[in-house]
């Protein structure tokens, strides 16, 4: 049991590393296309998400009442679709990339790209995600 989920949890980290370049495209594709749809619900969206946001971070940086906190987000609850479609936007591209990741299965040529990636001086973005670089 053990040795299937360490063998699938490098299988999903090496097909990430393998096709960063084409999740990164796809979900800058998949964003771009829901601002399309709906443009003014995703701009709602994600104006009451930094909204909401910036009400945490002051509440926890400077010390503001819960109440304040509390009201801002009881006053922005009619906005939640906005929100919830800016939020999908954001996952829906995170959650195609491990779901081809953890199905796809390694071929010959991902392989050998996973060996010349450990030999790479220069990581890429996935494997400072990963902490594979060597600084």
């Amino acid at each position: 049991w053990y040795q299937r989920r360490v063998r699938g949890y490098n299988r999903v980290k090496q097909n990430l590393l393998y096709y960063q370049t084409n999740y990164f495209i796809i979900s800058i594709l998949i964003i771009v296309f829901y601002g399309a749809v709906n443009m003014t619900r995703y701009l709602t969206g994600m104006f009451i998400i930094t909204l909401i946001l910036g009400a945490l971070t002051l509440r926890t940086r400077y010390g503001l009442m819960p109440a304040a906190g509390t009201g801002l987000l009881a006053g922005l609850m009619g906005h939640t679709p906005a929100v919830m479609y800016t939020v999908c936007s954001i996952f829906i591209p995170i959650l195609l990339s491990f779901i081809h990741a953890s199905l796809r299965t390694r071929n010959m040529k991902n392989k050998m790209n996973s060996a010349v990636e450990t030999l790479r001086v220069v990581p890429t973005p996935m494997a400072h995600i990963f902490g594979m670089s060597r600084g």
